[in-house]
């Protein structure tokens, strides 16, 4: 009997918390990356980490033999995600797969060009249970990567988002959402917008991270091509720099301000705030003190 999830994208920061929500749940979990070797479960004799590479699909037929449902995040950064998402969708259908749910990208309903888009309607027209997962941007942003850097190291948070007002949402509900779509049916066949509680600006933020770290933190609003310099200097490649610029594009125009309450309907709570978000992470803003 069919019994296993497979989790694609385990290693990232979604995806590592579907691993751990499911095996907590006490469910047999294939974790799939490119390194079975140096994965690391966490939770010993549920999660057992399989080969799958997107690039190379003699890897994917094994990583899928005896899997009934599937979480499925493309790789992140990739605007062509679809040249190999849809035949991975083929080969899920040709497995027996079951239930497939995408990790999307809030308003990727209202964009059939975008390669998100493309990827949720093939899993349809495969005639596979679905639900697709259409997240904000993630709170995690702040603490991690360039942003959280700059918090650090300046007290800034740099980013070209003007005056807009962003509903970020928490990774955690995320995740959390992902394993309630794959082990429970009634929640099947429809698509979720998952954002936080509450639509805030970057000045509120500013001020909440800022209470949290204990320290003055700042926002500044940056042109595009500020905005540009900054992200080659950390080493961003160019058309990742242009995807991104884009997105803030559409924060600038509210895209990204709506709260939506699916978060609260799948989990029957309140979206984790940006206040705890905040308290949990504040380490992650604090100066660090280099003794002589």
């Amino acid at each position: 009997m069919k019994r296993d999830i497979l989790v694609i994208g385990s290693t990232g920061a979604v995806g590592s918390l579907v691993v751990a929500e499911l095996a907590r749940a006490g469910l047999a979990v294939r974790a799939a990356t490119r390194d079975p070797a140096s994965f690391r479960p966490g939770c010993e004799g549920m999660v057992h980490p399989v080969e799958l590479d997107f690039e190379r699909p003699e890897t994917w037929p094994a990583a899928l033999a005896g899997v009934e449902r599937v979480f499925l995040m493309v790789r992140p950064g990739d605007d062509h995600a679809d040249r190999y998402g849809l035949p991975l969708v083929d080969e899920m259908q040709r497995s027996g797969v079951a239930h497939v749910t995408t990790l999307s990208a809030m308003g990727m309903e209202r964009l059939p060009e975008a390669a998100l888009h493309k990827i949720e309607r093939h899993v349809e027209k495969r005639g596979l249970a679905f639900a697709h997962l259409r997240p904000n941007f993630f709170m995690q942003m702040l603490a991690g990567g360039a942003i959280g850097k700059r918090i650090r190291e300046r007290g800034e948070i740099r980013i070209p988002a003007g005056e807009a007002r962003l509903s970020y949402v928490d990774a955690r509900d995320v995740a959390a959402v992902a394993a309630r779509t794959l082990t429970d049916a009634a929640l099947a066949g429809r698509g979720y917008t998952l954002t936080g509680g509450e639509s805030l600006s970057l000045e509120e933020i500013a001020a909440k991270v800022s209470k949290a770290a204990g320290r003055s933190i700042h926002y500044v609003s940056l042109s595009e091509d500020e905005a540009r310099r900054d992200l080659a200097a950390s080493g961003f490649p160019p058309a990742w720099i242009e995807r991104l610029i884009g997105f803030y594009r559409l924060v600038r125009l509210g895209a990204c301000a709506p709260i939506s309450p699916d978060v609260a309907t799948v989990l029957e709570r309140p979206p984790i705030s940006m206040d705890s978000f905040a308290r949990d992470h504040a380490p992650a803003w604090r100066l660090i003190s280099i003794k002589p």
